[in-house]
């Protein structure tokens, strides 16, 4: 048994190391928009920091506290998100099911129409900017965290939430 561990080993190395090297910011930012491309709210979640999501969780979970509350002022909350939930929605809504629902609204160009990538790296953080063919460009900013790069911000944050 010990010379077999000793073998697989650094086979398993060898195969799992490039597979978290490869997932670049660059990389990343993709994912993000494919995620909002294809309404994926647990996807989106998932690269979010642990900080960020948390603050979109609580931020869902105030919502729905709202909305128990005082049921007109979270409809007129949800109205100006423009994505057609409604106070009953979010009775049963999951902050994955919550965020499916709002990515659409966005409206964000496709990322195979992406045509200039600038990426900056300072230690753990990272900064990638991507512009359209329409012109239109928006900021990333991530941290390295778990083992993977993380969103910690946004402008694409600031139109969702």
């Amino acid at each position: 048994m010990d010379i077999l561990r000793r073998a697989l080993i650094p086979w398993l190395f060898v195969a799992v190391a490039p597979s978290a090297a490869l997932a670049t910011p660059v990389d990343v930012t993709r994912d993000l928009l494919y995620a909002v491309e294809y309404g994926r709210g647990g996807d989106f979640l998932n690269i979010m920091s642990s900080s960020l999501r948390s603050s979109i969780e609580d931020s869902y979970r105030q919502l729905q506290e709202i909305s128990f509350e005082e049921p007109g002022a979270a409809e007129a909350l949800l109205q100006r998100t423009g994505s057609g939930i409604t106070v009953w929605d979010l009775e049963w809504m999951t902050t994955e099911d919550f965020v499916s629902a709002l990515l659409p609204v966005l409206d964000m160009p496709s990322p195979e129409e992406v045509v200039f990538e600038e990426v900056s790296m300072r230690g753990r953080n990272a900064e990638v900017v991507f512009t359209w063919q329409s012109g239109i460009s928006v900021t990333f900013f991530y941290t390295w965290e778990v083992s993977s790069w993380k969103l910690t911000g946004s402008s694409l944050l600031e139109d969702l939430f």
